[in-house]
């Protein structure tokens, strides 16, 4: 993993080959917080490059001075809270990413997995994957924008039994889980077996648990109508939450119409009770209740990335990162901490701020601006942010939330759901296609395939962890006789 000259650890090369005195900022993570710093970044050195000071007006610095790099495991960007539509189908897999180097042209991207982070020697550890040893990256200026990580030590049984949705991955796996399980239990003869492959637990009411649940739901009872089969399909939706009802942080009169219309459209509510422990086909609940399922989600449990905990840093309780009002990190130089990864406290209320992504493109730029602030010599901003409201959707053409302080709810919340993040997906190119994705479902059937996405192999059984059933090609041996397959 080099760049032009040499290392990606060695100092960026000037137009004559020699080493240049441009500062590096490297941001590790390409989540909302992480996109949003570089691009304002990029866009106020391009601004510095226009209009350079006077030398005695103070320093200015410009494209030419600084060099962004922005770290991430994958190449692109995924737009997290449409990831429920992907679960439905309402919106094509692909439409909720972007390319992270179409998003950055300004910024050099790095794909690779992120081994180490050694803040006394600035030099953060890049991995790529298959690679037998980190590489070097060397920096001035670290924006920490790692996120967070699914925790599911809070119960047992849940990491070897559950689901996450944090990622595209995983809500893409979910939804051919489910359609999967529609059709195992298609043929299945034994009623009580059916009804276990049916049965879906969601484990938490709040934003996400409420859209998984709700767009699961959708998924498989429009799906369903296409079979054609003797047995009795009935899938179930069982959402598990610990309070009396769900998204209690939208206040006591939304959270009853939000409890009330998951219950109307069929979801089955399990309120005011705690998962005790997730077993292979069932979960037990604190009264010792028992819910067989064959499919759980967890989405409750989050923990800071594990790079975070050997960071010689102030954490809370939970191991979150404690930044100062400005996102810079006390005690480590050039350190900055933004997004889920930090615990920022809001000067208005005095606690942590919310973790949510209206929070995060709102941090990045102002984290841009006071590290651009302390590389040309000025002091930074401390941040504050008022949030606007939140919107929730309730699966078909049902939302709720508050918009700057009023309540919404039915198609006025849903359609203002879909407007709002339909105006924050990145390009121009996103937006038409979620849009014509939104617009067709009105008309079009949903897609309900399941798509396996396995290779062919050369042997069965030669991949670990393969799935069995897998295709094998023509003219590969059998590994037992030894026998050319044709």
């Amino acid at each position: 993993m080099t760049d032009r000259a040499g290392p990606i650890g060695d100092a960026p090369a000037g137009s004559d080959g020699a080493r240049s005195t441009a500062k590096r900022v490297v941001v590790l993570g390409g989540g909302f917080a992480g996109v949003s710093f570089a691009q304002e970044l990029a866009r106020l050195l391009r601004h510095g490059d226009r209009r350079r000071r006077p030398v005695d007006a103070g320093v200015r610095l410009g494209a030419r001075d600084v060099e962004v790099v922005l770290v991430d495991r994958d190449n692109y960007f995924v737009f997290q809270p449409l990831l429920a539509d992907i679960i439905s189908g309402s919106i094509e897999t692909t439409h909720v990413v972007v390319p992270l180097r179409r998003m950055l042209p300004r910024t050099k991207v790095l794909v690779g997995e992120i081994e180490s982070i050694d803040a006394a020697a600035k030099v953060v550890g890049i991995r790529r994957r298959g690679a037998a040893q980190a590489v070097p990256l060397r920096y001035d200026q670290l924006v920490l924008t790692l996120g967070g990580v699914t925790d599911f030590r809070a119960v047992p049984g849940m990491a070897e039994h559950s689901l996450g949705v944090r990622t595209l991955g995983d809500a893409f796996y979910l939804r051919n889980r489910a359609l999967d399980r529609l059709e195992e239990a298609a043929i299945e003869r034994d009623p009580e077996r059916c009804r276990r492959l049916l049965t879906f637990v969601v484990v938490g009411g709040g934003s996400t648990g409420v859209e998984v649940a709700a767009e699961l739901h959708d998924l498989l009872h429009l799906a369903v109508r296409s079979f054609r089969s003797t047995a009795d399909l009935s899938p179930r939706v069982v959402l598990v939450h610990s309070r009396p009802r769900v998204l209690s942080e939208f206040g006591e009169r939304l959270s009853k119409r939000a409890t009330k219309r998951l219950a109307a459209v069929g979801v089955e509510l399990v309120l005011g009770h705690r998962l005790a422990r997730v077993e292979p086909d069932a979960v037990v609940l604190d009264d010792a209740t028992r819910i067989e399922a064959g499919t759980v989600v967890s989405t409750v449990g989050n923990a800071p990335n594990p790079l975070l905990g050997h960071l010689p840093a102030g954490h809370d309780a939970k191991g979150w990162v404690l930044p100062d009002a400005t996102f810079a990190v006390p005690g480590l130089d050039g350190v900055w901490a933004l997004g889920d990864c930090a615990s920022i406290e809001d000067p208005a209320t005095g606690r942590p701020m919310p973790s949510t992504a209206q929070h995060a493109i709102r941090e990045g730029p102002a984290a841009a601006r006071n590290v651009l602030a302390v590389l040309e010599g000025r002091a930074p901003q401390p941040f504050h942010y008022g949030q606007l409201g939140m919107l929730v959707s309730l699966g078909r053409r049902h939302g709720i939330g508050e918009v700057l302080g009023v309540p919404v709810s039915g198609l006025i919340g849903w359609f203002l759901w879909r407007s709002y993040y339909l105006a924050r997906l990145p390009t121009l190119e996103r937006r038409i296609r979620v849009a014509l994705d939104w617009t067709l479902d009105w008309f079009l059937a949903r897609d309900i395939v399941e798509i396996n996405v396995g290779r062919t192999v050369a042997r069965p059984g030669e991949v670990p962890g393969e799935l069995g059933g897998e295709p094998v090609s023509a003219g590969t041996r059998d590994e037992v006789h030894d026998e050319l397959i044709v």
